[in-house]
């Protein structure tokens, strides 16, 4: 028996999607130093850097694991007090805030869970 393939097998692996993502910044980059196009200066801070692999970890594993919502929060806060002046006054109190009201909320759920499943293993 023989098989022919029409179509070969081109799998994108990881190096493939590395050299891509290493030639757009690198365009970016070439761009932003010949000013062909305005790119403004936050783009291309470190900031956008934990938005971007913080989206990155998130598409990876199908935004299941929270890694990603730390990072992005913790990028556009910081990408948020470098570029307004005085956010920092609330910027960093409402995260921690809204982190301490995501920990009882979460350790709520878990407590509710425990109770629902302890009440079906007694019948």
């Amino acid at each position: 028996m023989e098989t022919n393939s029409i179509t070969p097998n081109t799998a994108i692996n990881g190096k493939t999607i590395a050299g891509i993502v290493i030639l757009i910044v690198g365009s970016i980059l070439l761009i932003d130093q010949f000013n062909l196009f305005v790119i403004p200066d936050w783009v291309l801070s470190w900031p956008m850097l934990l938005i971007a692999y913080g989206l990155y970890l998130g598409g990876k594993y199908n935004f299941r694991k929270p890694i990603w919502i730390y990072l992005t929060v913790l990028g556009v806060g910081f990408l948020l007090t470098d570029n307004i002046p005085d956010a920092d006054r609330f910027i960093w109190p409402v995260a921690i805030i809204g982190v301490g009201a995501w920990m009882v909320a979460k350790h709520n759920n878990k407590a509710r869970e425990d109770k629902t499943y302890t009440a079906y293993k007694q019948v």
